[in-house]
């Protein structure tokens, strides 16, 4: 009995050394190994107050933030980085953003904030990159998150196209009007109109707001484009009576001809042409002369 208590002790004698020598060897190891530690714990995406975010369906223009709890360690001298990336499914980069960090025997946290002003409703992927450096030794981790967002454009984005749109057509209907202007049309009224659409268009703060504008820009050039062509057609219509005043007058200068004086209406001659705008042709000779033959149109005048 007394030998068997002995060996008990003696046992664990040799545990309690091994305990000690553990105990000791473990910081020692730690203390002189030149290798540093590197750990992601955690790669979150909150909305900036802190709530979470059903990352199936992430919203346009809310503010967003990547939260990366991590470990880094690593002696004097060394150095590390935090990488911090979104990239679409093809692959392209939306975020790029690489930050240094410090050693430190506590978890440490980096917060990025963003927002995403357009979506194409495929997953995208967050990704974490820890890279640590120690002379010739390093050490790297990594987590990946995928989050989708919802499919569309953010108001500010919507606004900004709205805005080149309207700013498009009004442009085009600036060079319309100055078009109009130069063929004699008028058109005073509708460059008022122009330029009030262009100061609603600078204060415009919505795209439904840039989007009247352009509304408003059309129904100018559409006008313009009226009042154009109404002005073409009166042009040519005074062109062809002008071309039938020159005909009625060569018949008159014929009948004159051929008896002497000039006929007591232009009914009694044949193949009178007709006005285009539906005047009413009459001539006069105050002596009875193709020198002082006067033709004229109850619409358009003598031309």
């Amino acid at each position: 009995m007394r030998r068997s208590t002995k060996v008990r002790i003696a046992v664990a004698c040799v545990l309690g050394v091994c305990v000690v020598a553990a105990a000791v060897t473990v910081p020692l190891v730690l203390l002189f190994s030149s290798r540093p530690g590197a750990k992601i714990n955690s790669l979150r995406l909150l909305s900036s107050d802190g709530d979470t975010i059903d990352l199936d369906e992430v919203p346009l223009d809310k503010e967003l933030v990547l939260v990366v709890n991590y470990n880094a360690e690593f002696k004097d001298g060394g150095s590390g980085t935090l990488r911090l990336l979104v990239t679409d499914n093809e692959g392209e980069n939306i975020i790029d953003k690489t930050y240094d960090v410090t050693s430190s025997d506590r978890a440490q946290t980096v917060k990025h904030g963003f927002t995403m002003s357009q979506g194409s409703g495929e997953p995208l992927t967050a990704k974490a990159e820890l890279s640590l450096r120690a002379g010739s030794q390093k050490e790297d981790a990594r987590k990946t998150l995928s989050f989708t967002v919802v499919e569309g454009k953010g108001a500010e984005v919507r606004l900004e196209e709205a805005k080149e749109a309207a700013t498009r057509k009004a442009q085009e209907a600036t060079d319309a009007l100055e078009a109009a202007k130069q063929q004699g049309v008028e058109v005073a009224d509708l460059v008022d109109r122009l330029s009030r659409a262009l100061k609603e268009l600078k204060a415009a703060k919505t795209a439904e707001q840039a989007d009247a504008v352009a509304g408003e820009a059309q129904s100018v050039l559409d006008e313009c484009n009226t009042r154009v062509a109404a002005a073409e057609k009166r042009q040519g219509s005074a062109e062809q009576c002008r071309q039938n005043q020159l005909v009625i007058r060569a018949k008159l200068v014929d009948w004159r001809g051929g008896s002497g004086n000039f006929p007591d209406s232009l009914q009694e001659l044949y193949d009178i042409p007709k006005c285009p705008a539906g005047g009413t042709y009459t001539y006069w000779a105050p002596d009875t002369t193709p020198a002082t033959l006067h033709v004229s149109c109850s619409v358009h005048g003598e031309l």
